[in-house]
């Protein structure tokens, strides 16, 4: 005689299950009917249609699935869409900008979504090569009021008002765009309430960066930004509209993200965070690689110089490790050595400038540091921040798979 188990029971073990594993969770939806329907709500919670190949494939089946299920796509809450590279177009076209594809379809079954990541090809895609169908269900997407989280990559003339209303989003991250050159600031949308807390740039252009800072800085908009994270370019102009960005908006940060490329030199030129005065976290991005003569902590030592001329509110610094390389004859010693201007930095105890600083923690990329290297590590963690570790400040010292080139909106929930 087999015995039912009450509905309140099921939920909260399918609950608890998916906390800890969802191929466990796909497995439990399998053995009984009464776990399917609860379970769906977490499956389906999160689709990211850049985990298989070939993408286009992938795509499909869960199109035909939502056809087939409709109901389902109330429990898509995140939607990841990733266009394939330019080596992996099989038949020399975009499988995401082909008019056969029915993306604008697909988006009007996820009636309860609220986050959504846009990445085309990296290549750059004009916004004006998508077709229009397609274009107007990814605007549909931007505008619905469940939706709350946008990261947007690698598209050209993106539409001056399209942008601009992106700013009632709690988080934003824009990758590689650039705005229409035929459009100017006057295009705006002032017609949407300004609520943007996080924000992601990296690779955009001036111009983008002057729109969004006079929309967060409008008569009549109380500062929302709470989160900023940059990755620094190259591109002229750049560096100068991120310092008057931060200026102009930066009255209430409390997180700074710098996370610079792995594999060139960053530099920091204009951008000064010393008029932050609510920062309570901060995350670098370290390279160990010698990409030129500086040292690694160079521009993220002369970031934390910026604000060491009076005590601050600094409780948490995540320094993000990538690239540490083995040397011949390099023991703990050198180790030490290389750590040592960011020990005394933060355990200076003339003016007791960290002196809300609890928490230190150092993340190991083991995607780009060898497992021996990364064992180095760990073992002789004691030679890294000695100093910082005596004044009580708590130092670990974590392994993951962190990657520099996905995960902009997990970066600012995790800010």
């Amino acid at each position: 005689m087999s015995v039912t188990l009450p509905s309140e029971l099921i939920d909260a073990i399918i609950d608890q299950v998916a906390l800890l594993d969802t191929t466990t969770l796909h497995s439990c939806a399998l053995t009984s009917r009464a776990f399917v329907f609860p379970s769906q709500k977490h499956i389906f919670h999160t689709i990211d249609l850049d985990v298989r190949r070939p993408r286009a494939v992938h795509y499909l089946r869960f199109h035909r699935l939502l056809q087939s299920k409709p109901h389902l796509g109330a429990h898509v809450r995140r939607l990841r869409l990733v266009d394939d590279s330019k080596e992996d177009f099989a038949h020399g076209f975009s499988w995401m900008t082909h008019p056969r594809t029915p993306i604008s379809r697909t988006l009007g079954f996820l009636s309860n979504l609220r986050s959504f990541e846009l990445s085309f090809n990296s290549t750059g895609e004009k916004w004006s090569a998508v077709p229009e169908e397609t274009r107007v269900g990814f605007g549909r997407v931007f505008a619905m009021e469940s939706v709350r989280e946008v990261a947007l990559e690698c598209v050209s003339g993106f539409p001056v008002a399209l942008l601009s209303s992106l700013a009632r989003l709690k988080y934003l991250a824009l990758s590689n765009v650039t705005i229409d050159s035929d459009e100017g600031s006057e295009r705006m949308d002032v017609s949407n309430s300004v609520t943007l807390e996080g924000l992601y740039l990296r690779g955009v252009s001036p111009e983008i960066i002057k729109i969004l800072a006079k929309a967060l800085s409008a008569p009549d908009t109380p500062p929302t930004l709470r989160k900023l994270a940059l990755t620094p370019t190259f591109e002229e102009g750049f560096a100068e509209a991120v310092a008057k960005l931060i200026v102009t908006c930066g009255s209430h940060l409390t997180s700074f993200a710098w996370l610079p490329s792995i594999h060139f030199p960053s530099y920091i030129g204009p951008i000064n965070i010393s008029s932050l005065h609510s920062l309570r976290s901060l995350h670098f991005i370290v390279s160990f690689r010698k990409l030129s003569s500086q040292k690694p902590f160079a521009p993220t030592l002369a970031l934390l110089l910026q604000i060491s001329n009076r005590p601050n509110l600094i409780e948490r610094i995540t320094v993000e490790c990538h690239c540490i390389m083995p040397r011949r004859g390099e023991g703990e010693k050198k180790l030490a050595k290389t750590w040592r201007p960011l020990d005394t930095v933060l355990s200076a105890e003339e003016g007791a400038i960290f002196r809300n600083l609890k928490e230190v923690e150092i993340v190991l990329s083991v995607n780009t540091i060898l497992p021996t290297e990364i064992h180095r590590v760990v073992t002789n963690r004691g030679e890294l921040l000695p100093r910082v570790e005596a004044r009580g400040v708590v130092l670990t010292v974590r392994v993951d798979s962190c990657s520099q080139d996905s995960g902009f909106l997990e970066r600012l929930r995790e800010m």
